[in-house]
């Protein structure tokens, strides 16, 4: 993993790009990626209990429990480009930049194909010491005729996005709202509401801290005009002492190649 380009304005206030090797994409795929995408603690639950009444000594079980149990093992994941771009941000963020997501939003879809709702990234970070809300966007792309591609300047794209993250403060409200209702369901000391808390007392502070973020996933060569002319645009809008962090990720693998790879 290889800093091809940054510009770092403060610790809360910058744009990266990362390049990865094909080892590095390979691994993330296969395994972290799949693990987000597949909701693997989720994923165990469920074949644990529907092999639990299988081997329950006098349940009759009928062929639905057999076929439930026989889908949950396949493991196939079948996903639109643009979910497994999302499942690879919070992974570079988890692993790389002091981020966390508590919760696996794949629960909450009704269609695995479908889109999410509210923001692509909602969770914490680390800001010098202090834990605050994170929301955030992404988008994959691959386009090249025009830097910054479409998807950081266009009606709905990220830029628009943390814009509206940035103004609306009952979008914000939503989803903490979306944290506490999942955070609330954890034992006491659980480190979801440990940050829970310290990020709401942030947030309702004089200051009013929170980050938000925006991630480019690209299967293209790494270009500063991906992220510099939008986060110059950004900055003069979004204030400190707010965060504002652009990241683009530069993957060696074409993504038309990404749910293969997952699937093998």
């Amino acid at each position: 993993m290889n800093v091809t380009f940054e510009q770092l304005d403060a610790e809360h206030r910058s744009y990266k790009g990362i390049s990865l090797s094909e080892e590095e994409c390979r691994e993330h795929l296969q395994n972290a990626v799949k693990d987000n995408l597949l909701d693997r603690e989720e994923w165990q639950d469920s074949l644990n209990r529907l092999q639990a009444l299988q081997e329950e000594t006098g349940f009759i079980a009928n062929a639905g429990l057999i076929a439930d149990i026989q889908t949950l093992l396949n493991e196939e994941i079948e996903l639109k480009q643009f979910r497994i771009g999302e499942a690879y941000a919070e992974i570079i963020l988890e692993q790389e930049f002091v981020c966390r997501f508590h919760w696996n939003e794949n629960r909450d879809a009704r269609n695995p194909r479908g889109n999410k709702t509210g923001a692509d990234l909602v969770g914490f970070t680390e800001v010098n010491g202090e834990v605050v809300f994170l929301f955030g966007e992404v988008k994959t792309s691959s386009e090249t005729a025009t830097r910054p591609p479409q998807v950081m300047t266009y009606a709905e794209g990220i830029e628009k996005q943390l814009r509206d993250l940035y103004n609306d403060r009952n979008k914000r409200f939503i989803l903490i709202s979306y944290l506490k209702n999942k955070m609330r369901h954890y034992p006491d000391g659980h480190p979801f509401k440990i940050d829970f808390n310290a990020s709401e007392r942030s947030y309702y502070s004089d200051t009013c801290n929170f980050q938000l973020y925006g991630v480019l996933v690209r299967d293209v060569e790494s270009d500063v005009k991906d992220l510099s002319a939008s986060y110059e645009r950004l900055k003069n809008h979004i204030l400190e002492p707010n965060g504002l962090k652009l990241l683009a990720l530069y993957l060696p693998i074409r993504k038309e190649e990404w749910e293969n790879i997952i699937n093998e």
